[in-house]
């Protein structure tokens, strides 16, 4: 059932059994799960089905630190989430990122990835994902047929291949491919347009009571129940806990000062180029289609060489470069065609990316390569290389006269650089004096590397670059020194981790191996910001397995009451 609070009464209590905070990846798998039971669920929802201006603006807050993106377009807050706005890129987290690292402050998880993979399996189910496999021996033989064959690197223990899984359009935004679930469910509630402005709990902090939820036009009411879960993103999750500071100063679950802290991204930084000396379509080919599943490939380091090393988690993606002038020539050859609209598979693509282009222009299609030229820039610049651009033209006609087009010469690649970052304490989320229009204080983000986060991205491009040439396969130009200028365009990636972190210990993390907030024992967190350490791989696969198996602890709990209730009665 759906229910818009902005025509709820003010003051209404809604009472349920257990209410879920976001629907995003994170919460609207969890409702799934937890569909047609005996439980009543109630999901609220801060926007509606699509976006809207002044909810949006409510994510509003302010950098501090290192360079990022504006605030209010790093997540999109309506229902999905900000699956709204990704590309669907899933990958299961590596053994080596849940291993606690001696060259790594604050590594380790509470528990190995072996403990994952079966949510991690069932997670593929519900992304509707190929079969839970990234090794890339299985994928050998679809990626032949694709001209896609392992390149032969003279050490073969040193660099790994890392493979992605990219969820189909069918099913990447899940406000529009769950929707009718979670409308039809026979136990959930949706409220839409409601947003929580107060975790309470009781006197001694050990169990919340109610929230205090407001509609967008500010009407509030309550929602009381038995269990809560708090999925609203690695930013909003700490924002509320920390907003919730009326029986404890610090906060709701901020006894020790850790809320908001290890914020983590993943850095990614263009930088540098590679020239093969022959084809290497594996990692500089588009993602391509193998049965029904697409994938994509990159560039690792083993766990071998990481340890070795004392490095980071990294990947390197190869991006076929053209020049600017290149870049101009097509664009202006392409005036008056119909713009593609990319793979058949992806009907809703170029609808989604112009939405994006719209409401989110922090969100570049193609990185630093976006088509924001005029055209009298083009022409200019064609104009200026029209020498270069007649021999081009020239050499593809003489390729096609002498049908040699199968000898082209390998591509420049650009070298798009990702990393994982290390928890660090000092890189945080607070509250600012500023408030939203529902009076919430807004957030501040104070995002902070480490020197080990360079030191990943500069060493890690330096291996992979001396295993190119020692392999006769390209040289490698690497562009980042020791200055800052050349760490200027270092940015992330949308991705908000670690500041509800996972600990066995209270006094080292916020939530528990159950992802139980330490000290309560009915208030719980879901998504990306429990993740002790930040990995490699995009977080959404991890964030839903977590969040299944979330599911399964909450129905364990619940029996659990109705049998001890059923025994006293």
């Amino acid at each position: 059932m759906l229910v818009d609070a902005l025509k709820l009464p003010a003051e209404t209590l809604v009472e349920t059994d257990i209410c879920i905070i976001g629907a995003g990846a994170a919460g609207i798998t969890l409702a799934r799960e937890l569909r047609d039971r005996p439980e009543q669920v109630c999901l609220l929802e801060s926007g509606g089905f699509d976006y809207e201006e002044q909810i949006q603006s409510l994510y509003a807050g302010e950098n501090t630190g290192l360079a990022y993106f504006p605030l209010k377009e790093a997540r999109g807050r309506y229902f999905g989430g900000s699956t709204n706005l990704w590309g669907g890129w899933s990958r299961p987290m590596d053994e080596i990122d849940f291993e606690h690292r001696p060259w790594m402050p604050y590594s380790g998880w509470c528990f190995p990835k072996a403990e994952l993979d079966p949510y991690y399996e069932r997670a593929q189910t519900a992304c509707h994902l190929g079969p839970f496999e990234y090794d890339l021996d299985y994928w050998q033989e679809g990626l032949a047929q694709q001209q896609r064959r392992q390149v032969p690197f003279s050490t073969t223990d040193e660099l790994a291949t890392y493979l992605w899984q990219i969820i189909p359009s069918t099913h990447l935004r899940f406000g529009e491919a769950y929707r009718a679930q979670i409308e039809q469910a026979s136990n959930i509630t949706t409220y839409l347009h409601a947003n929580v402005l107060e975790i309470e709990t009781n006197d001694s902090a050990q169990a919340v009571t109610r929230l205090r939820v407001a509609s967008s036009d500010g009407k509030q009411f309550s929602v009381a129940a038995k269990i809560f879960v708090l999925a609203a993103g690695g930013i909003e999750n700490p924002r509320l806990l920390l907003a919730s500071n009326r029986v404890q100063s610090g906060g709701v679950g901020n006894q020790h000062d850790l809320v908001g802290r290890f914020f983590m991204e993943h850095p990614y930084l263009i930088s540098g180029k590679l020239q093969p000396s022959r084809q290497i379509p594996l990692y500089t080919g588009r993602n391509c289609r193998i049965d029904e599943t697409f994938v994509a490939t990159a560039l690792g380091l083993s766990k071998e060489v990481q340890k070795r090393e004392q490095i980071l988690n990294f990947a390197a993606r190869l991006i076929p470069y053209e020049e600017e002038w290149v870049r101009a020539a097509i664009r202006l050859k392409q005036l008056g065609k119909p713009r593609a609209v990319g793979h058949q598979a992806f009907p809703k693509l170029q609808e989604h990316k112009e939405h994006r282009r719209k409401y989110f222009p922090s969100i570049k299609e193609g990185n630093k390569h976006s088509n924001d030229t005029t055209l009298i820039q083009d022409l200019m610049t064609a104009i200026a290389n029209v020498d270069r651009i007649a021999a081009k033209v020239y050499a593809k006609a003489s390729n096609k006269l002498l049908k040699k087009g199968s000898s082209k010469q390998p591509q420049l690649c650009e070298t798009h650089l990702i990393g994982e970052q290390a928890p660090n304490p000092d890189s945080r989320i607070t509250l600012s004096r500023d408030r939203d229009k529902l009076g919430m204080n807004r957030v501040q983000l104070d995002w902070r590397l480490s020197p080990i986060d360079k030191y990943t991205i500069k060493r890690s491009q330096q291996l992979i670059a001396a295993e190119f040439e020692r392999s006769g396969l390209g040289k490698m130009q690497i562009e980042m020194g020791d200055d800052d200028a050349s760490w200027r365009s270092l940015r992330g990636s949308y991705h908000h981790i670690g500041t509800t972190r996972m600990s066995h210990n209270p006094r080292e993390g916020v939530v528990d191996e159950h992802c139980q907030v330490h000290g309560i024992h009915n208030l719980y967190i879901a998504g990306s910001s429990v993740f002790p350490t930040s990995g490699l791989s995009n977080p959404t696969l991890t964030i839903v397995a977590l969040a299944i198996r979330l599911a399964d602890r909450i129905q364990e709990q619940m029996s659990r009451a109705e049998a001890t209730a059923g025994a006293i009665g």
